[in-house]
């Protein structure tokens, strides 16, 4: 597992930066002051758990390694991660006593993961699938990558608190950041500046890429399909195609709209007197879009991780 989490895109990789647990750690921080041992507890429990859904996509993405794990050996490494994050959040419950939640943190946890497990298996699903609406896969990106967020900040402020009103407030937080980061690495994902538009090629039915393919002209016997050859090279022509369709934009848009959802969110929590300076610092390093949206995005987005 350390190899593994040793890994660029991973937690353990020197250049890993603004991970799911430093979430977890700025909730529990805004709402106390002590750095408490649960805290610690909590934000690797936290990260353990984003790091097996990570582990997971790279499977269902066929991401192989090239230190030499197979599918399988991966499958079996993101199972144990997962079960290491649900003890260590055990761990972190107890220790936190009547200061936290309890039980209820635990089912936030649980029941936040298997929402985000429900998306990533549309996630799989859809390339399978003629016929995906724009809703569709905003539904699979809310589930997806939205739930990772609900856990992370939810479960931080639960160990904090026993207000459920500022457990809900973060979670709700949690949810709109994390789905405005999955929205834009699947907007990178799908026109990146360099390199081959890989999800397009494996037939991904992310946000802007349903725009995309609801914008070709339909064959005459699904009209208003947006369907798509089961084998497609996307040519040169492609990034063209992607930009005039509005594809790119509405992404933007849709992407920019939870932004403000989360940022609403600590707006609230501020008028509540928790301490989200470090939370609206870390919303302000990974915005994208800078002022007005509807001028279209800031620069082309390249290829690379997600910022988280």
């Amino acid at each position: 597992m350390l190899y593994a989490l040793r890994r660029p895109g991973y937690c353990l990789h020197s250049e890993a930066a603004c991970r799911s647990g430093s979430i977890a750690l700025g909730a529990y921080l805004a709402i106390r002051s002590d750095v408490a041992e649960a805290a610690f507890k909590g934000a690797a429990a936290v990260e353990l758990e984003a790091e097996a859904a990570f582990m997971f996509d790279a499977v269902a993405d066929g991401q192989t390694d090239p230190g030499g794990l197979d599918p399988a050996e991966e499958l079996a490494l993101a199972i144990a991660l997962l079960n290491c994050g649900a003890a260590v959040a055990c761990e972190a419950v107890q220790l936190a006593g009547s200061d936290c939640c309890g039980p209820e943190a635990l089912l936030l946890v649980h029941s936040s993961y298997a929402l985000a497990a429900a998306g990533q298996f549309l996630d799989a699903r859809f390339p399978k699938q003629d016929v995906v609406t724009t809703d569709d896969a905003l539904r699979m990106t809310f589930l997806k990558g939205g739930s990772l967020g609900r856990l992370a900040a939810g479960f931080g402020a639960a160990l904090a608190t026993t207000n459920r009103q500022l457990v809900d407030l973060f979670s709700e937080f949690g949810l709109n950041l994390f789905t405005y980061l999955q929205l834009v690495d699947d907007l990178r994902d799908a026109c990146p500046a360099e390199g081959s538009p890989l999800d397009l090629s494996q037939r991904k039915k992310t946000v802007p890429l349903v725009f995309w393919y609801n914008s070709l002209p339909p064959p005459q016997s699904q009209p208003g399909s947006g369907i798509i050859p089961q084998r497609y090279s996307p040519g040169p022509e492609f990034r063209e195609q992607f930009r005039v369709s509005g594809a790119e934009l509405f992404g933007a848009i849709v992407a920019e709209t939870y932004l403000n959802k989360a940022k609403e969110n600590l707006a609230a929590l501020k008028a509540l007197r928790c301490r989200v300076d470090g939370l609206e610092h870390l919303v302000h390093s990974v915005e994208i879009f800078p002022g007005d949206v509807a001028a279209g995005p800031s620069a082309d987005l390249g290829p690379g991780d997600p910022p988280t």
